[in-house]
C-alpha cells in the first residue's frame, strides 16, 4: 500500500465491503438521474418539475384543432341538425364570460371536431349562457354558436323571481349559489332531451379526440361493475393521488418486511457461500443502510411513477377532483337536481362527493383522462405569490392527458378494460 494513500481509501477499493459501498453510491446516483429524467411529470414525485410538467402539449394540437372546427363554423351556413333514432347523449356546457379569453370556444370544438356524422346524430348539445342578459357574452351572437349548437339556453324571464334571484347573485358574486343553480338548470334541460346519459363539461375543458367513443365504451364498463353509481369522471387531477398519510401503517408494514426479506436472503445465501463474502458487517449494512435508501428512493419517485393507473375504467371515490366533465345517467341525473336543489350553496364536486361519501355510491373514472382543464382562473380563488406563481385554476390539470401524442393513434380510439 503506498504511504500517501488513506486507509479509508484503500478499504473502500480493496474491501468487499467498501467494493460493496461505492457499486451502491454509483448505482444510486445513477438511479436519482433516472428518476429526475423520467418522473418529472409525477406530481406525487420528488422530482416533480412543475416548469415543464404543465407544458400543454397535446392539448394546444387539439386547441388549434378545435379553433379550427370554430373558424370554419363561423363562416358557414348552418346545416339541419342530424338526429339519429333516438338521442344517446345529452352534452351540457354552461359558459360566463371570461376576463381573458372566452375558453368555450376551443372546449366546444374539441368536443365537436373529430367526431363521425353518426356520433353526432346521438349527440344534443346544450349551451347555456350564464347570464341574466346573454349580451353580455360575446359569443352569444357568433355564428358557429348558432351553426352548431342544438339549443342555446338563456334563463328563463317569465319566472320572475327566479330571475331576479339571479340578477341579484351576479351583482353580489355570489358564485356558490349561481353556480348550484345553473347546473340543476342545465341538468333539468338535458333531462328533457330525453337522452340517456347526460354529460356535463365545464366551459375551460379540451377534448381527446375520439372522446365520445371511448366513453361510451366506459359507461359499458361502469355499468357491468356496478348497478348503483353515480357518475364516470371524464377528468381527474393527479396530485392529490400520492403517499397519502393515512395509509403510513401499510408502508412502515411494507417497508419491514422488504428489510427482513433482504436479510433472510443474505443469511440464507451466506449459508451456502463463504463466510467471507458476505459477513455481519455486509448484512447490517444492506438491512439498515442500502436497503432504507432504496425504499426511500422509490417513495421519492412518487406513487403514480411507481404504480401508475391503468388505462381502463376505474373505481375513483377519493381524491378525484373535479367537476370538469362528468357523465350521468337520465334517471340519476335526476337525482342529483334535487340533491343540489336541498344543498342551494355550495361547490358542484364537493356536495356529489359528499353525498356518494353518505350513501355509498360508487364512483368511477376513465384512466386515462378524456378532458384537460386550461382555465387559468377559478371561482374557489387564485393565490398569486413568489412561492406559488401558478394560479389555483392552472393546477387542475390532467398530466397524462398530455401524453395521447406520445403515445399515437392507437390511444385515441382504444378499447376500454374493466
Amino acid at each position: 500500500m503506498c504511504s500517501d494513500t488513506p486507509l479509508y481509501a484503500h478499504r473502500l477499493l480493496t474491501t468487499v465491503a467498501g467494493r460493496t459501498f461505492l457499486s451502491f453510491l454509483l448505482l444510486y446516483l445513477l438511479l436519482i438521474q433516472l428518476c429526475r429524467h423520467d418522473f418529472y411529470r409525477d406530481p406525487t414525485s420528488a422530482f416533480f418539475d412543475p416548469a415543464r410538467a404543465y407544458q400543454h402539449v397535446y392539448s394546444m394540437q387539439r386547441q388549434r384543432q378545435a379553433d379550427d372546427f370554430i373558424n370554419a363554423a363561423d363562416s358557414s351556413v348552418r346545416k339541419p341538425p342530424l338526429r339519429g333514432p333516438e338521442t344517446t347523449m345529452c352534452l351540457g356546457i354552461a359558459t360566463v364570460e371570461r376576463p381573458d379569453e372566452q375558453y368555450v370556444r376551443p372546449a366546444f370544438g374539441s368536443l365537436m371536431e373529430g367526431l363521425t356524422d353518426e356520433e353526432r346524430k346521438h349527440i344534443h348539445t346544450v349551451v347555456l349562457v350564464g347570464h341574466t342578459d346573454p349580451q353580455q357574452h360575446p359569443i352569444y351572437h357568433e355564428t358557429w354558436l348558432q351553426n352548431t349548437a342544438d339549443k342555446v339556453l338563456t334563463y328563463d324571464t317569465s319566472n320572475t323571481t327566479q330571475f331576479d334571484l339571479l340578477v341579484k347573485w351576479e351583482k353580489d358574486k355570489d358564485y356558490r349559489r349561481k353556480a348550484i343553480y345553473d347546473y340543476t338548470y342545465l341538468l333539468e334541460t338535458c333531462i328533457q332531451s330525453g337522452a340517456a346519459w347526460i354529460t356535463m363539461v365545464e366551459d375551460d375543458t379540451i377534448a381527446v379526440r375520439g372522446w365520445y367513443s371511448r366513453a361510451m365504451a366506459a359507461l359499458d364498463v361502469a355499468d357491468s361493475k356496478s348497478t348503483d353509481w353515480l357518475y364516470l369522471r371524464l377528468f381527474f387531477t393527479e396530485k392529490f393521488f400520492g403517499w397519502n398519510a393515512e395509509f403510513w401503517p401499510t408502508y412502515l408494514l411494507s417497508s419491514v418486511l422488504v428489510i427482513i426479506a433482504v436479510a433472510v436472503l443474505l443469511l440464507a445465501l451466506r449459508r451456502l457461500r463463504s463466510h467471507t463474502l458476505i459477513s455481519n458487517w455486509l448484512i447490517l449494512t444492506a438491512c439498515f443502510v442500502y436497503t432504507p435508501a432504496f425504499i426511500l428512493l422509490y417513495f421519492m419517485a412518487g406513487k403514480l411513477s411507481m404504480r401508475p393507473l391503468p388505462p381502463g375504467v376505474h373505481e375513483m371515490p377519493n381524491y378525484g377532483c373535479c367537476a370538469q366533465g362528468m357523465v350521468f345517467s337520465s334517471p340519476v341525473a335526476a337525482r342529483v337536481v334535487d340533491k343540489l336543489r336541498q344543498k342551494e350553496v355550495g361547490f358542484v364536486d364537493m356536495i356529489l362527493e359528499a353525498w356518494a361519501n353518505e350513501e355509498k355510491l360508487t364512483r368511477f373514472a376513465v384512466v386515462p383522462s378524456l378532458l384537460q382543464h386550461i382555465g387559468g382562473h377559478s371561482s374557489k380563488g387564485d393565490d398569486f405569490t413568489p412561492a406559488q406563481p401558478m394560479s389555483v385554476a392552472e393546477t387542475i390539470f390532467n398530466f397524462g392527458f398530455e401524453l395521447y401524442e406520445q403515445r399515437g393513434e392507437h390511444a385515441i380510439h382504444p378499447t376500454i378494460n374493466g
